[in-house]
């Protein structure tokens, strides 16, 4: 299963979010077997960009791991709204 998250953040606090997942990527990627990836909108929108993280092969129990993780990386600071957050199963795994 692959777990996608999305939610906006101010232009001026890219480097910043870029810093902080950076270091939870970091963690995740030791503890764990998840690939992770970050990915943004291409344009701005009235001063934000839309961020996606993607965390490919998520294990059962993942979600509390990852919230310690963003808890630690102080996430929640740096987001306008809310994170979105939706798991898929690729193809190959519905069989």
């Amino acid at each position: 299963m692959n777990r996608y998250i999305y939610y906006r953040v101010p232009v001026e606090k890219t480097a910043l979010l870029l810093q902080r997942v950076g270091l939870m990527f970091g963690e995740i990627e030791a503890r764990t077997a998840v690939t992770c990836e970050l990915s943004r909108r291409a344009q701005a929108d009235h001063g934000f960009h839309t961020w996606m993280e993607i965390y490919h092969g998520i294990p059962d129990g993942f979600g509390e791991m990852l919230s310690a993780c963003e808890a630690q990386a102080s996430l929640a600071s740096l987001i306008e709204g809310t994170r979105h957050v939706d798991d898929f199963l690729p193809v190959s795994e519905l069989r």
